[in-house]
């Protein structure tokens, strides 16, 4: 896993980069599984339903370390996007459905924008969550709420070492599912997103926080940037 040797020294990294950018609740480690095998020792499967991003918040502020299979995921879209929804009906599937939901103006252009859309292909068992910073496996992903101060300053981090352009890939619509843990899954690399309607609406996800998520590979050039921005301003300040 790159820089990361354990998941003790993933903890510690996540901690100290909460700790670093005055964040009052941690960043989520989010795995999916192909089998009941993988999931941790200990790790109780979530009583109910919920949609993905409540299941992030439910980690991030109630400290909470589970796993869910599809019948607890209440957002089929979401389950899709990760692989736990195998052969979803025709309106989720095509996209049409966001056009029912107001977000387009013609099925063509939902179809267009969902086809985009990153999805995991291979089927998926369950998603897991812990606090990053209590985590007891190597997460596919690990998803920051933040306020877009905190925001620059994990892009800042990414590019300290060897510099470049960070790039975010998003469309309004399945943010912490699709762009927060496919994406990253699928692609390696980090992923910014604004937030979707079921998100904001369901998971409150609030109007002054966005998404940021990195593989978990990434904490350590993150941790190592903070190290030297803290010498010359607060990593959470406005003044720079």
């Amino acid at each position: 896993m790159g820089d990361i040797m354990n998941i003790k020294e993933m903890n510690e990294l996540g901690k100290k980069i909460q700790n670093m950018m005055g964040l009052k609740y941690p960043a989520v480690a989010v795995k999916l599984v192909k089998s009941e095998d993988e999931i941790p020792e200990g790790y109780e499967k979530l009583d109910g339903e919920l949609r993905h991003c409540e299941m992030i918040q439910k980690a991030r502020k109630e400290n909470k370390k589970f796993y869910a299979t599809i019948d607890n995921h209440l957002c089929k879209g979401g389950a899709y996007a990760m692989g736990l929804l195998q052969n979803p009906p025709e309106p989720l599937a095509t996209g049409k459905l966001y056009k029912k939901l107001g977000n387009f103006s013609t099925d063509e252009a939902a179809m267009k924008t969902y086809e985009a859309i990153p999805k995991v292909k291979e089927p998926m068992y369950a998603s897991v969550y812990a606090p990053l910073g209590d985590a007891d496996f190597i997460p596919d992903s690990v998803v920051f709420l933040v306020e877009p101060k905190f925001g620059l300053r994990l892009a800042q981090g990414l590019l300290y070492k060897e510099g470049g352009r960070f790039q975010a890939d998003f469309a309004g619509i399945q943010s912490l599912c699709a762009d927060a843990v496919a994406a990253v899954k699928l692609r390696g690399v980090p992923n910014a997103t604004l937030g979707c309607n079921g998100s904001r609406k369901y998971a409150k996800v609030a109007d002054e926080e966005m998404i940021f998520a990195v593989p978990p590979e990434d904490l350590s050039k993150i941790a190592e940037a903070f190290d030297f921005f803290k010498t010359v301003w607060t990593c959470g300040s406005d003044n720079k």
